[in-house]
């Protein structure tokens, strides 16, 4: 990818471990490496520049994967998740098969409700940490104060009118083109005017 389209917002693609992903530039750090959003785990990563690549058009109309998802019902006691809730709810969570109910799709976040089902009883996520004095119940549900401070899928894919403090950076499609014919390859198909 040239210089100019590693900026923050610009989706694209990098290989790892032989596998490709589609991640969303989320911060510059150096001359060398950026740190991405994996758009369809929800994950960041720290990758180098050398290693970007753009897009086919047919996966930039594919929507992303990854939604941003909160616990419904609890809110953490301390304002923030401590280690321990963080550490207990990896536990639960475990390599068990999980059933979620969602609450509601706010914001674009989905508040669900998780549930092992795996033993005898089923374990509902809320009530072990609410149980475990992690967790205050509350009748309405509260983003975690983690998707106000870091939520690279929000502050790139929502229409403009929904962004607070943040600029929508739509790829540069007719540098992506450019740079495509200069590498002698085509497109597999032309924009057809569709929004990502």
């Amino acid at each position: 990818m040239p210089e100019s389209s590693v900026r923050p917002g610009q989706l694209c693609c990098v290989m790892v471990s032989k596998w490709w992903y589609r991640v969303i530039i989320h911060r510059v750090i150096n001359d060398q490496e950026v740190e991405v959003f994996c758009a369809d785990y929800g994950n960041l990563e720290i990758v180098q520049k050398s290693c970007l690549r753009f897009l086919k058009w047919c996966y930039l109309k594919l929507p992303a994967q990854a939604i941003p998802c909160s616990l419904a019902w609890v809110k953490p006691v301390e304002g923030t998740w401590s280690n321990a809730a963080t550490l207990l709810f990896r536990k639960l969570c475990g390599s068990n098969l999980l059933v979620g109910l969602v609450d509601e799709y706010v914001n674009g976040i989905l508040h669900l409700f998780l549930c092992d089902t795996s033993t005898k009883e089923d374990v509902y996520f809320h009530c072990v940490l609410r149980d475990e004095g992690y967790a205050d119940d509350c009748k309405e549900n509260v983003p975690s104060q983690g998707f106000m401070e870091l939520n690279p899928l929000a502050l790139y894919v929502q229409p403009s009118g929904q962004q607070e403090n943040a600029e929508l950076v739509e790829p540069d499609l007719h540098l992506q083109q450019e740079s495509l014919d200069a590498d002698g390859e085509t497109a597999a198909s032309k924009l057809d005017g569709d929004e990502l």
